[in-house]
Parts: C-alpha cells; structure tokens; sequence
C-alpha cells in the first residue's frame, strides 16, 4: 500500500523525485541536490488538525470523508549547512548520540569505497529519522513549511506561494523546534518586517493577531512585540470570555501564549477597562451624592445645573450601553427573566472614541463648560496617552528565557483587616496601603511627578492604581502636592 497522498507528495511525483523503502515509494525533495544527507521525516496528524496548508485541503477530506494523511517526506540536504544553522541537528549528529554516529560511519563508508556523496543516489546517502508530532499547530501540510525552513537554511527563499500569516507562523514554530530560529530572524528579516497581517475584526482576525504575536515573540520581542500585545490588549480575547472552550480548534500554540503572556495580557486589560470605567463612575457619585456644589458660576441656576448635568450624563452613558440602571429589589442569579449587565468585551480604541462623543451639554448659554465632555476629555486624553507609551509588553532576554515587568501582583500572605478611614471608606491596613492616582497633580505637566519615579512615570503605575481621582480643580489637591500616584 502507498504512502497517503500530501501536497508535497503531490510536488515530488510530479518531477518524478522519489526513493524506495522496501516495497513503497515516498516522495524526495531535494533542498540540495548535492547533498550528503536525507532527513526521513514522519509527519503525523490527527483529526485534531483545523489548519491547513493549501488551505483547501483541509476541506476536500472532509467533503470526501478521507482520513487525515500523516505523509512520510524525505529531504535530501547539507549535513555541515544543517549543523552550522540549526542547534538541533549540531546536537542531533554529533558524536555522542547514535545519529550522529550512523551518519559518521556511512560518510565513511562512502569515502572508503570511492564515492563522492554529492554525486550519488539518495537510496545510498545516510539517513536520520525525525517524527514531528502536531501539537503546536494543528496544521495539515507541515511537511511543505518544514522544505521551506530547510530552503532558508540553506540561503534560499520559501517556495510555498502564498506565503501567508498561517504559514510564517508554522515556519517560525518549526524553525523554534529544529533550533534555526536565529538563523531564520537574521536571514529572514526583509520578509518578517515586510509582512502584511490581516487583521479583521472577527475571530479569523483574533487567530491572525495572535499569529503575529506569537511571530513577534520569537523574531523581534522588542517594540513590534509591545505593539503586537498592545494591540491584542485592547482588542480583547474570545479566549479570555466566560464561555471560552478548550475544543480542538483553539488547541493551538497561538491561543494559549507562552510563558504567561496569556494572563498577562488577559490582566492589562483589565487594568484598563477598571481605569477608564473609574472616571464616568467618580462623576455620577459626585453629581448624584455630593453635597458640594459642581457648578462654580454661581447663578441662581447652578442647582438646577448640577441636577441637568447628572440626568444627561445618565442619559448619554446609558444609551451608549455603558451604564445599565438596576432596581432596588433582590433579584436571584438564577432568575431567567432578569438581564443582568455584561462586561463590555469590545476595543478599548473603540469605547475611548465613544466617551469622546459625549456632548457639551448646557442649560442655557451661561453655562457652557459645566458638562461632563470638559472633564472627560483630558482624562482620555492622558488614558490614551500612556496606553499609546506603555500598554504593550516589554521582553527583556536574560539567562533563564525571556521575562517582563508583570503587572499581576503577587500573593499577599497577610490577612486583609478593614478600618474606616477619615472619609468612612474601608481600608486595608494589615495589607500594603491602596495606591492613589490623582490627575490634579499630572495634569499641569501631563508628566509623571514624586519621588517614586521608576513606578509613577509608567502606564502602569496608572493603570495599576487602585483609587483614581479625575477631579482636576485646585481645591482638590491636598497635602500631598506634586504626587501624581500616592498611598492613602
């Protein structure tokens, strides 16, 4: 029985390139036709697979209903070229494995007995089996991606056309495997940089930024990298929803980050949605429950203002669906009939741009910067800003893998004890103190001032923060002036 039928098998039959094992033809692909090396490579797949390379092939089995081939490739190649680009098979062939050491023994023979390796069949050059197992992937035709990574070992360019997102991020996974990917960042780096991803705004464009992600990680995980994480950020993830499954289709390296990027990036967004989230909820407490005046004009009609301001405010926030008004009566979880509001899941960009539509309300002329858009704006702006200079992830490389300033705190092994403070809040004081952003004290500069520089002037001494304050007028400031984050 023949081998089952693959894209490449396909390409070695039509130029007529095979080699014989026993009784059974497989294909032959020659990275080199003068060399001294076959790679046997067994390819195996599952029905797991969801990807495919063609893309079609994936859905002509199962139009037929064929079973998922796991193709037997063979690649004829440079050992010394092998072994000098890719750390796998410098350690693969060397003299202390059995590989290295059948390799070493038929060279031998084939010198001893007068022939040149480059100038002989296949059938008699040595031969070192490899299995690749598809967990990473998940992608039918890796054995055309794996031509490709061994064409760029050795100073050639991919054959496969089009060379999609998809298909880089198989090169890049495999090449991290064979241990070429050095070579491959180094020699491959006009086609990475000019790449072009895209992005759509549905799941098949969720799968492509995460693919770039992935690819920024291995190959250039400095500023593309931070770009390429602050970008799924805010997105968002269908793989951080509650409904998220681990079904087979999202089995892939690309919906699961390595090295923990996947929660990171999960908490950044967080982060940013409780910080934006932080300033509509100030103001509706301050209009709706502050004794103290907001309008500062001090008309007759500065009440009636305060009581139109906070009603358009309500009005505005709720019909952009970012304010949902529950009744006082208990409702159980369980009740079927009852909507409860939902986690806003869509781009950060996005939700940004519609705060930014907030009219400029007033009750008559006289009253022209009373309205919510005069103290929403430059917190958006400010928001924006550092989002734009220190949201996306930074990768520094040190002996023990790649590590980042996480933004996930750590465990705290002491047990919370609660007191009122002078303004009746609740207050951690077993626990570290509450950090407190105050944009009254940014604001002049929109600069990071105190003493705390290295932590205060980053995205994420905002975004981190735990109390937020967005009042800006100057009596808000107190003793502590020239602190833009403060513990309470």
């Amino acid at each position: 029985m023949s081998a089952p039928k693959s894209p490449a098998a396909g390409l070695a039959k039509s130029t007529n390139n095979i080699i014989r094992v026993g009784d059974q033809e497989y294909p032959l692909l020659d990275i080199r036709s003068t060399g001294d090396l076959i790679l046997d490579v067994s390819f195996k797949n599952t029905a797991e697979c969801t990807k495919s390379i063609p893309k079609d092939a994936i859905r002509e089995l199962r139009s037929k209903k064929s079973p998922v081939p796991s193709p037997r490739i063979f690649y004829r190649v440079r050992l010394d070229t092998l072994k000098k680009h890719s750390e796998y098979f410098r350690t693969l062939l060397a003299p202390q494995f059995a590989e290295g050491v059948s390799v070493a023994e038929t060279l031998s023979s084939l010198s001893k007995s007068n022939l040149n390796p480059a100038e002989i069949e296949a059938e008699k050059l040595p031969r070192v089996m490899i299995v690749d197992e598809d967990t990473a992937t998940k992608t039918l035709g890796r054995e055309l991606i794996f031509r490709d990574l061994l064409q760029v070992l050795h100073g050639a360019s991919p054959l496969t056309s089009p060379f999609t997102t998809h298909a880089l991020t198989v090169l890049i996974i495999l090449a991290d495997r064979f241990g070429g990917l050095p070579f491959l960042t180094r020699h491959f780096q006009k086609n990475l940089l000019s790449h072009k991803y895209q992005i759509s705004q549905d799941k098949n464009g969720e799968e492509i930024l995460r693919q770039k992600v992935l690819i920024q990680f291995h190959t250039d995980p400095g500023v593309r990298f931070a770009a390429a994480t602050k970008e799924l950020i805010l997105r968002g993830s269908f793989r951080w929803s509650c409904n998220y499954d681990m079904s087979a289709e999202y089995q892939t390296s690309w919906w699961d980050l390595p090295h923990n990027l996947e929660a990171e990036c999960a908490y950044r967004r967080t982060c940013v949605l409780r910080t934006i989230a932080s300033i509509q909820s100030q103001f509706l407490a301050i209009y709706s429950s502050s004794r103290e005046r907001q309008c500062k004009l001090g008309y007759d009609s500065s009440s009636s203002c305060d009581s139109f301001q906070l009603g358009e405010m309500v009005k505005f926030l709720t019909k952009k669906g970012l304010l949902s008004l529950v009744p006082f009566q208990s409702v159980s979880p369980e009740d079927s009939d009852y909507i409860w509001p939902e986690a806003y899941t869509g781009d950060v960009d996005y939700l940004i741009n519609m705060l930014r539509q907030c009219p400029s309300y007033q009750i008559d002329h006289n009253h022209g910067r009373c309205g919510l858009r005069t103290k929403l704006l430059p917190a958006l702006d400010f928001i924006k800003s550092c989002i734009d200079s220190g949201l996306g992830i930074r990768i520094t490389a040190s002996k023990n893998g790649p590590v980042f300033d996480s933004w996930i705190p750590p465990p705290t092994p002491k047990k919370s004890f609660y007191v009122a403070n002078e303004r009746g809040e609740d207050v951690d004081v077993a626990g570290e103190n509450p950090k407190e952003f105050q944009f009254a004290l940014v604001r002049p500069k929109m600069v990071w001032t105190g003493n705390n520089s290295n932590v205060e002037r980053s995205a994420k001494g905002l975004f981190t923060a735990e109390i937020w304050d967005w009042v800006t007028e100057p009596e808000s400031i107190g003793k502590s002036a020239g602190l833009g984050i403060r513990p309470q």
